[in-house]
């Protein structure tokens, strides 16, 4: 047994469901792991009755956060989430003064990580980023996501594709990992929920079938509609329409706003829900008849599971993508008739003969072997690695 001074002290930070989903197996091999003291620290959402208070979930699941930090603002004002950031930053200050964790492990592209890598790399705790070298044009996180590859030492990607564009940024490729999507860790390692299982622990009826909505705002516009989604789905009264809230972002609450005018106005056949845990999630999309929305779970997720995927507008626009995936525009035509595509006898007997392409080895363990293996990945010094290329 490793003495609990020699063990390397790995800090992953959570500061919304989404992000924890993907991260929970790492998590749990972390904790696991005989050379390997977790940290956890919870920020954000985790910590707000808005979005449903997630913390519940980590420690329903036996994770006790090494500290939570509440810095998320009740509001989404670009102001409030400056200045969330800032807490945020200041929180992991200290953090880092009082725990001195030897890396911090930090997933995506959500604008918070910038504050909290700007807080890691001044106190010289070098930075692990999963899911690096991605593109998502319609949002600031595409420039986000590319900061914290600058940030980082050690990078783990969900394609070769990515592997390769983030070598391109001048990253050493001995600290580039093509691991594959951490998403699909959780589908290969635990038996779902069966849909009857499911519909008592979210307290919804869902035997006939339905929808699964999930929008979030496409932060590089300066307003959001999406009346013409809820035109669609009003017109398959049939068939129940599950809404997951937005993340928290620059127009998430008008988001919320219409959600709630939408389900007000169709009582019988629409459900909101504010957050559900990741075996809830990944099962709701295992039976659903129509995933439709922006998130990136639709797009690396959702193929795995062979069913009908209509991704909306350009949240997502430049990430690879199983031909599975139906494009559509936010607005009445597309989206009704990227709905009857996906919902027609051609395209579902289609379905399962399409791969997904991010689907990969176990992530949780490539990641854990190369950071107790390689002790050169910890080094806070980068030398920039020039790519011969021709104009």
């Amino acid at each position: 047994m490793t003495k609990q001074e020699d063990r390397l002290k790995i800090c992953i930070f959570t500061s919304t469901r989404a992000e924890y989903g993907l991260l929970y197996w790492l998590i749990r091999e972390v904790a696991e792991h005989p050379q390997l003291e977790l940290q956890l620290v919870v920020a954000g959402t985790h910590l707000s009755h808005e979005y449903g208070y997630t913390l519940s979930e980590i420690l329903k699941d036996g994770f006790q956060p090494t500290d939570s930090i509440a810095n998320l603002i009740s509001d989404d004002s670009p102001q409030s989430i400056t200045r969330s950031s800032a807490l945020l930053s200041m929180g992991l200050a200290d953090y880092f003064f009082r725990e001195n964790p030897n890396y911090f492990v930090v997933l995506g592209d959500r604008v918070e990580l910038l504050a909290a890598c700007e807080a890691a790399l001044i106190a010289k705790v070098p930075i692990v980023h999963l899911h690096g070298g991605e593109i998502t044009e319609g949002a600031m996180d595409e420039r986000v996501r590319h900061a914290l590859t600058k940030l980082a030492s050690l990078h783990f990607t969900s394609t070769e594709v990515y592997r390769r564009r983030v070598i391109q940024m001048g990253e050493q490729p001995e600290f580039v990992i093509n691991c594959g999507a951490l998403g699909l860790e959780s589908i290969a390692r635990k038996p779902l929920l069966t849909c009857s299982e499911l519909s008592a622990s979210v307290g919804i009826d869902l035997a006939e079938g339905y929808f699964l909505v999930v929008y979030h705002p496409e932060t590089n516009k300066s307003s959001e509609d999406i009346d013409a989604l809820l035109q669609v789905m009003g017109e398959y009264p049939d068939h129940r329409k599950v809404f997951i809230y937005p993340n928290s972002d620059v127009m998430s609450r008008t988001i919320i706003k219409a959600l709630k005018n939408f389900a007000s106005q169709h009582p019988d056949d629409v459900n909101l829900i504010k957050s559900v845990g990741r075996d809830e999630y990944l099962s709701l999309m295992k039976h659903c008849d129509l995933y439709i929305g922006n998130s990136s779970s639709g797009i690396i997720e959702m193929p795995s599971f062979q069913r009908p995927i209509v991704n909306i507008g350009q949240r997502q626009k430049g990430r690879i993508r199983s031909n599975a995936t139906i494009d559509v525009e936010m607005a009445y035509e597309s989206i009704s008739q990227g709905v009857k595509q996906a919902l027609s006898r051609e395209y579902l007997e289609r379905l399962p003969t399409v791969p997904n392409p991010y689907s990969g080895k176990l992530p949780s363990k490539v990641i854990i072997d190369k950071i107790v293996s390689d002790s050169a990945a910890g080094e806070i010094a980068k030398i920039f690695y020039d790519v011969d290329y021709k104009l």
